[in-house]
């Protein structure tokens, strides 16, 4: 009874849980500076407004966090496939 039980019993391992743990934390910090990033230009593009008297202009705020947006979410990208290829593979 007792030479039926293997020499080697191993132990689940918690690499991919890890491995998921750290891209969730990169992605948190890359999706948290665009997202401040966003919100700088927007606040700057209406503290300059402000701060000459003019009225909001809302279609150039909406113009400048558009164009901040797209740009930040390509730089996010190429740092995510830099960072971590292997989840571009597939």
């Amino acid at each position: 009874m007792l030479g039926h039980i293997p020499e080697e019993q191993h132990e689940p391992t918690n690499d991919g849980v890890m491995a998921k743990r750290r891209s969730y934390g990169l992605q948190i910090i890359l999706w948290t500076l665009w997202t401040l990033a966003v919100m700088a230009t927007a606040y700057l593009s209406w503290h300059s407004d402000i701060v000459a008297q003019r009225p909001a202009n809302l279609l150039g705020l909406v113009i400048h966090c558009g164009v901040v947006g797209i740009i930040g979410l390509i730089v996010v990208t190429l740092i995510e496939m830099r960072i971590e290829p292997w989840r571009f593979l597939e």
